[in-house]
């Protein structure tokens, strides 16, 4: 096992005995516990993913519970989407964003009650930001990290699976909608969602001694089916064009250039960021994200860093996130390049870590445009 220093200062999640149990070779620090990345190779887990159904330790999501008499107008001063549309019931992909409209998180937001929601965050401290926020905003509002920890269940499969386990009421979920469950006593919220864009399920085990138990039930659920231990699937975000906060997004970057207009309402009163974003809107965006194919032998190694682009004369971008497709048999990625070299118009090269490669820019996502799969109606006709 691959985690360097374990040590109280970074947790281990409800599953982490499974984990290893599974197979995990490989651990990162995430929001402060380690996740497992790795149990079979990255090509192995990704054809069960889109072939089967892959189980996910993503416990290191941590949940930002907001809740209060004004948990409603403070949740959305937080992002630039609004919440207010959003129904008890439903989940919504937000970005967070700050002053200069830099993003600071990605979360997926669960709404529980008029004056309650969920957060579930990426690596970063979204809940000092919250408390700092809420400190000199004047809401009435508690702040709170609830134990709260998800595992996700993606791929064709994964509806049979968690019927199995939860019962037939799953199949009729809706996309981005979460429900109450329970199996042997052990109490979830089952969300619709998911960082593989296949059909899939977050589970968000409610407590942290059963984590084990409820690893071990979805397991034996979903052998016979070809449920395997996994990590987050990098191929298949790529291919999904999911962009991934800390790589493909910072807060360097701003939810416009990253092609996020539809998170962005700028009819709202206000939010953190407003006016610069509004600036940036009226001035034009001066860079934007875009996909790109890159040509040579498959990538064996994925990139540690941003790759350089250059064109003939500058550089003028930069590949925050290359693999190479089995499915697609090409070199994948995102770029994130200066506007006026964005239309594909000109030769573009990117200096990797094996070479350097011609790019050919083409649109996003590289699979299932119209997000027909994760859509699909569960229940088969």
């Amino acid at each position: 096992m691959k985690a360097h220093g374990l040590n109280p200062r970074i947790r281990k999640s409800p599953f982490f005995k499974s984990s290893l149990k599974y197979g995990a070779t490989e651990f990162h620090p995430y929001n402060g516990m380690w996740m497992p990345v790795g149990y079979d190779t990255p090509v192995n887990e990704y054809w069960n993913t889109i072939e089967r159904a892959g189980l996910w330790d993503v416990a290191v999501q941590r949940c930002v519970e907001i809740s209060g008499p004004d948990a409603e107008a403070f949740t959305n001063l937080l992002t630039p989407r609004d919440v207010r549309r959003v129904a008890v019931g439903q989940c919504r992909y937000l970005v967070m964003t700050n002053q200069e409209g830099g993003i600071l998180n990605d979360p997926v937001m669960l709404r529980l009650a008029d004056d309650r929601f969920w957060l579930s965050t990426a690596d970063a401290d979204m809940y000092l930001w919250a408390k700092g926020v809420a400190a000199y905003s004047g809401h009435d509002v508690e702040i709170g990290t609830p134990h709260v920890y998800p595992l996700q269940v993606q791929g064709p499969r994964s509806p049979e699976i968690i019927s199995t386990v939860f019962g037939d009421a799953i199949l009729d979920l809706e996309y981005y909608r979460w429900m109450n469950a329970s199996v042997d006593g052990i109490g979830v919220v089952i969300s619709r969602t998911g960082f593989s864009s296949e059909v899939g399920f977050e589970v968000y085990l409610l407590g942290y001694d059963r984590g084990d138990e409820l690893w071990e039930i979805i397991m034996t659920a979903g052998k016979p089916l070809g449920l395997a231990p996994g990590s987050p699937n990098r191929i298949r975000r790529i291919e999904g064009g999911v962009l991934d906060f800390g790589s493909d997004m910072t807060p360097a970057e701003n939810p416009l250039e990253m092609g996020m207009e539809r998170l962005v309402d700028f009819d709202k009163t206000d939010f953190i960021g407003k006016a610069a974003l509004e600036k940036i809107r009226d001035e034009g965006v001066k860079r934007k994200v875009v996909g790109v194919f890159m040509d040579g032998d498959p990538f064996e190694k994925n990139n540690e860093h941003r790759w350089p682009v250059f064109n003939d004369t500058q550089r003028v971008g930069a590949i925050s996130s290359a693999v190479y497709s089995p499915r697609l048999e090409r070199n994948i990625g995102f770029a994130l390049l200066a506007v006026e070299h964005s239309s594909g118009d000109e030769s573009l090269r990117v200096e990797t870590a094996e070479g350097e490669r011609d790019i050919t820019i083409t649109s996003l996502p590289f699979v299932d445009p119209d997000k027909k799969i994760p859509r699909a109606p569960l229940r088969k006709s």
